[in-house]
This record gives C-alpha cells, structure tokens and sequence, in this order.
C-alpha cells in the first residue's frame, strides 16, 4: 500500500503533466474567440455605440430644457461624457475581459459555430446592418421611454417621502 505522499506526487505530476496541454488548448481557444469578435468587428462597433450614446445624449437637450445659449456647454458636456466611456469602457480595455468570458460560457464547438456563421455572408450582413439596428433600437427606446422619466421621479419623490415619514415615526428605535 502506498503512502499519502506517493497520491500527493502523482496527483502533482498528473497536473504538471496535463498543464501544458491545457494552456495550449487555451491559447487556441482564446485565439479563436479573438478571431471572433474580430469578426463581429465588435471594436468598430464599441465606436459606433459610443456616437449614438453621444447622438442620444444631445438628444435628450429638451428633456433638460437647455436654452439655445447653453447649447455649446450641452454639447461639451456629451463629447466629454463620450470621451471618459471611450477612455473607461474602450475596446483596448474591453477585449481581453470579454474574450475571458467568451472562452469561459461558451465550448469550442459553438466558439466554431459561431465563428462560421459571423464568416459567412449572412454573419457579415448582420454585423454590417447592426449599427444602423442598434440606432434605431436606441431610437424607438428612447422614444418610449419619455413617459417613463416623469412616473420614475414621481415614484422616487413618493418613495423618499414615505421613507422620510417611516423614519420620523420609528425614530425611538
């Protein structure tokens, strides 16, 4: 019978042996999800996302009742909100978190599928019409949300005032 140190080294061994072919095995894997989103052009569509943010943001001038003199400080602002997105949430810093969480939920096989279809012509159509569907998606949002902004202050104003007289009452506690 052997001893616990003989199971701890083969155990150790087994590992050191197998680790090179896991990393390998995730070297191809990672590379084929780079190769991925570089088919999804997902990087020229971060950029795209980031205009229509910006679009969006100079959009919303009458929400925030801005005057036509304070127009140059509201565009300032959104170039400047879309400048720190880019900076904070830009594809330099976004690719290799989401080349992680792609190699981690998805098996090769669908990483090949999807590889497949995003190479094919109706995978490069679909990346193709995506800006122009993400912008109107924003559009019709947008569009539907306006009625949502005043019932959301509303709740928040009824909210605060409920939580302000609960903890008047309960004060002694």
């Amino acid at each position: 019978m052997k001893g616990p140190g003989f199971w701890s080294s083969l155990v150790l061994g087994g590992i050191l042996l197998t680790s090179p072919l896991a990393l390998a095995d995730d070297s191809a894997r990672r590379a084929q999800v780079e190769q991925l989103l570089l088919e999804m052009q997902m990087d020229s569509m971060m950029d795209t996302a980031y205009t229509q943010m910006e679009q969006m943001i100079l959009g919303m001038q009458q929400q925030f009742n801005i005057k036509e003199s304070e127009k140059p400080l509201f565009e300032e602002f959104a170039r400047k909100s879309t400048q720190i997105f880019k900076q904070e949430l830009g594809w330099d810093k976004l690719k290799q978190p989401l080349t992680d969480i792609y190699v981690k939920h998805y098996s090769d096989k669908e990483i090949a599928d999807m590889l497949a279809f995003y190479s094919s012509d109706t995978g490069r159509s679909m990346v193709a019409k995506m800006p122009a569907v993400m912008q109107e998606s924003m559009m019709m949002t947008q569009s539907l949300s306006q009625g949502l902004l005043p019932k959301m202050e509303q709740l928040q104003q009824e909210f605060a005032n409920k939580l302000k007289a609960h903890r008047e009452a309960h004060s002694g506690e």
